[in-house]
């Protein structure tokens, strides 16, 4: 098939093409082994970029994307459909592209994919008057609907029941692997004989730092060689509401994916603490099936599909908003070493996420 993937450049804190991240690149790239043909129309509302470049040989077309480019930017996409003559147009990333590209989609006579990687409705989009009803249309008319997890599938069923397809994110299985934990704090300079408890990911409230950073205070008194490290990007403004110079609190900011595998393997617990909110109960977190590869014990929130995707390892759940909780299953999972998540996890690698869109896609 001829796809056009219509998608924002970036996610949170991360820059999709520039980085090489993310649902969008990871999953076509996959994709695209499968015999597609594959372009990405991206849209820049931070750095109104105008260029072309090629990613995993993927054609992408960057274009400025503001209240003053709107009219180019339509042209644009309007042109680029009518010079390929696309079998599908697919949409992700943010719920004004499943407008925008339904809307182009019929006039260019282009089958249309609505891919759903959040709970869209907490997006400032939605602040839009009349907007929910809007996406709510074109929820229920795409030709196919993928949703990021079947939390998220079940909160849509009251718009839409039939040609939903759930497509959770993945991981790179090459990448997060099991690697020797001693060499991996060399390599990373952290402590070689204390416990580490490690979060990877955006820092913000949303996703429940506060409530790690409370569980390892509590823990600290009780385990003085104890470790939290941190590896991300405050999203926005939410510095200023977390304090990580405490003591034996290590930030290392942004890393690169092939640091963040060496950390995640350097860690003798690795935590999802999501609090529980609009954006959680129906997010995939990537950060799940990468710690699940390297088999690394895991703590994590009940919640969503990561709930599902830990249903045989109830030891490595726990309560949502509750800080005892977390502390008290994170001293259960000190005591283990390696743990057979992987077994587990290796369906939501690239590839075989790929070819679950592949069979939507073909149906």
């Amino acid at each position: 098939m001829q796809i056009l993937v219509l998608t924002s450049r970036y996610t949170a804190t991360r820059d999709i093409i520039g980085e090489d991240f993310g649902r969008q690149t990871r999953l076509f790239s996959a994709l695209k082994k499968l015999r597609h043909s594959i372009d990405f129309f991206v849209a820049d509302y931070r750095k109104f970029e105008k260029k072309d470049t090629k990613l995993h040989g993927i054609n992408v077309a960057i274009r400025p994307f503001s209240i003053f480019y709107f009219f180019s930017f339509l042209s644009s996409l309007d042109n680029t459909m009518k010079n390929k003559r696309y079998d599908v147009l697919i949409a992700s990333s943010d719920p004004l592209w499943g407008i925008i590209g339904y809307i182009f989609a019929k006039k260019n006579k282009t089958r249309f994919l609505y891919d759903l990687h959040d709970n869209y409705e907490i997006y400032a989009t939605y602040k839009i008057p009349f907007f929910r009803y809007i996406d709510n249309y074109v929820i229920r008319k795409s030709d196919l609907v993928t949703t990021v997890s079947y939390a998220l599938k079940d909160k849509i069923k009251h718009i839409r029941k039939h040609k939903v397809f759930v497509v959770q994110n993945g991981f790179d299985d090459k990448l997060f692997r099991p690697i020797e934990k001693m060499k991996c704090r060399k390599l990373l300079r952290l402590p070689e004989h204390g416990k580490l408890l490690v979060y990877t990911g955006s820092i913000q409230e949303v996703q429940g730092l506060h409530i790690l950073i409370d569980a390892f205070n509590d823990l600290k008194n009780e385990i003085p060689d104890l470790y939290l490290v941190l590896a991300g990007r405050f999203y926005k403004n939410e510095k200023k509401y977390f304090n990580l110079n405490q003591e034996n609190i290590i930030y290392l900011g942004s890393l690169t994916q092939d640091k963040v595998a060496l950390l995640i393997n350097a860690a003798d617990v690795a935590i999802v603490p999501n609090a529980d909110n609009d954006f959680t109960r129906y997010c995939f977190p990537y950060k799940i099936v990468e710690y699940m590869g390297c088999n690394v014990p895991i703590v994590a929130t009940k919640l969503g599909d990561v709930n599902r995707l830990l249903s045989n390892y109830k030891a490595s759940l726990c309560e949502p908003n509750n800080a005892k909780d977390m502390s008290d299953k994170i001293k259960l999972q000190l005591n283990k070493n390696r743990i057979n998540y992987r077994k587990t996890a290796i369906k939501n690698a690239w590839g075989n996420i790929a070819k679950k869109l592949d069979a939507a896609l073909k149906k």
